[in-house]
């Protein structure tokens, strides 16, 4: 394999790997979204952040990764937060 097939080879395996990495950041949100959906319940909508981080910490997701989804899905307008500690699934 010449030098030129093998940076070709390289630079492949990194777009893969950038995929797989986004694939898996995105599996997490929708695990996370359900988690929400699962502790939004009857006329209470607000979920307690603390809650969630403990539900998601049960499905594998870390507290750092946790409160780094939240904020995204905040950017996304998929919930809101009301400032005192609960989030509002919006959608």
């Amino acid at each position: 394999m010449d030098q030129s097939s093998f940076d070709d080879l390289l630079k492949i395996q990194r777009m893969m790997a950038s995929k797989i990495i986004d694939e898996t950041s995105m599996d997490a949100k929708i695990k996370l979204l359900d988690i929400i959906s699962s502790l939004s319940t009857g006329k209470n909508k607000q979920i307690a952040i603390e809650h969630i981080i403990l539900e998601a910490e049960a499905e594998g997701i870390q507290e750092p990764q946790t409160m780094m989804m939240l904020d995204e899905l905040k950017r996304d307008g998929m919930v809101q937060d009301n400032g005192e500690g609960f989030v509002i699934q919006t959608r």
